[in-house]
């Protein structure tokens, strides 16, 4: 029998699925378009044909929608003169970031899956991270400074760190918990180890 004519939707949406599955199984120097075709089934000229090769593929389904959730996240974060509960402040941040992770799962995997270094087959990057770290650096510092307080560490190192360990919560938790804790365990330890590094000191 003769199968149905696809849309271009459907072909589109067979290769970004095709496509975020095995960046995130094997990184972006691990996976190639012939491999991605076969899995979405559709020929490779096809996928050349809508996204050029595979650095235009990997920004398509990865890059830039990874941009566009990190500028969305930015608009969310709180706002550094809100006078917020130490406590209630941390708990609401920490969940935010948590689920960013754990509902793009996959995405943060294929941003994290690729060659660390350059060259041709290095992925991308986590580019779309840099205007979020420089805003909660800046949100953080004016919170000790609205405290009176001089930060006890280099802010931008321990607000990457703070962000890093609750990204780890999430993506290398079968590797850090071989007998998982619990969602809220784990929420409630993040939010006292991150609470100065990502919400700075509370503001009277």
């Amino acid at each position: 029998m003769r199968r149905r004519r696809r849309t271009r939707e459907d072909v589109v949406q067979r290769i970004c699925d095709a496509a975020r599955q095995l960046f995130a199984e094997r990184g972006y120097g691990g996976t190639t378009t012939r491999e991605i075709a076969r899995l979405a089934d559709v020929s490779e000229t096809l996928l050349f044909r809508y996204y050029g090769d595979k650095a235009g593929l990997f920004n398509a389904v990865v890059i830039a929608p990874f941009d566009t959730l990190m500028a969305d996240f930015v608009e969310l974060h709180p706002d550094p003169t809100a006078a917020f509960p130490r406590q209630a402040e941390t708990r609401r941040f920490t969940r935010q970031v948590y689920e960013l992770f754990e509902g793009n799962e996959a995405m943060f995997r294929a941003l994290l899956a690729g060659p660390p270094t350059g060259g041709e087959e290095a992925a991308p990057g986590l580019r779309g991270l840099a205007p979020f770290f420089e805003q909660s650096v800046d949100q953080v510092r004016q919170r000790y400074a609205l405290a009176g307080i001089e930060p006890p560490f280099d802010l931008g190192i321990g607000v990457r760190l703070g962000f890093g360990m609750i990204a780890a919560s999430v993506i290398l938790r079968d590797a850090l918990f071989p007998d998982p804790p619990g969602r809220e365990a784990v929420l409630d330890v993040l939010e006292q180890l991150i609470a100065q590094s990502l919400v700075g000191p509370p503001i009277d």
